[in-house]
């Protein structure tokens, strides 16, 4: 799930010496590109930077509107979520270690590797537990859910700055959970919410914004 694994070659770039009209007629909708200088990133140039900019005047006339937003090829996955959420950019560059272009990154490819990486293709439960930070072993939380037939397929924690707790969400591969919801408030465990297979769009929403929250830690 490196980000080199991820690369989209269908997005155009532009060479520096390139003209600014070239890059009014060629960017696209989203309204930005990629300027290159051979094979090296140079930067994102935005549609509303190049308004007013002559046409015949090359690409490299405008380094000072230049966005240097990438992500490294070995760079995780998440990584790069976090970054396009930070710079609300529509999609990221990817260069090597020596600065070459290697592509971009979408938004599409990001939510479906992280749709893969959550299992939320995966038939089975969500369960979102609140306890106090030393609270947490990830082998006890294991042993009470293999303990009722099921395993863990992912899990994730994050701190709730509002009252310092540790949330803890997984997602298990059984349907029915109400054997493990009672197998986890018999051990004293709180239970902050459950979510049977079929998740509503506002669950979604809330577990990627939890999710994006904790990335931003």
């Amino acid at each position: 799930m490196n980000c080199g694994n991820l690369i989209d070659l269908s997005f155009p770039a532009l060479q520096w010496t390139d003209t600014v009209g070239k890059a009014k007629d060629l960017i696209r909708a989203d309204g930005c590109l990629v300027v290159l200088q051979d094979h090296q990133f140079k930067g994102l140039l935005y549609a509303e930077d190049l308004e007013d900019v002559a046409d015949t005047l090359t690409l490299a006339s405008c380094l000072n509107y230049y966005t240097l937003t990438f992500v490294s090829e070995s760079d995780f996955f998440l990584t790069a979520l976090r970054k396009m959420r930070e710079q609300q950019v529509p999609f990221l560059p990817v260069v090597s270690l020596s600065g070459e272009y290697l592509g971009v990154l979408t938004q599409e490819a990001l939510i479906d590797t992280l749709s893969q990486y959550l299992s939320a293709g995966d038939p089975g439960g969500v369960i979102i537990l609140q306890m106090v930070p030393h609270q947490f072993s990830i082998s006890e939380i294991g042993r009470i859910v293999e303990s009722n037939n099921a395993k863990i397929l992912h899990l994730t924690t994050w701190t709730d700055t509002a009252t310092g707790m540790l949330m803890v969400s997984m997602k298990v591969n059984k349907i029915d959970i109400q054997d493990i919801l009672a197998s986890f408030e018999r051990y004293q465990f709180t239970v902050s919410q459950y979510f049977g297979e079929n998740l509503s769009e506002e669950t979604l929403k809330s577990n990627f914004d939890n999710l994006m929250n904790y990335l931003r830690m």
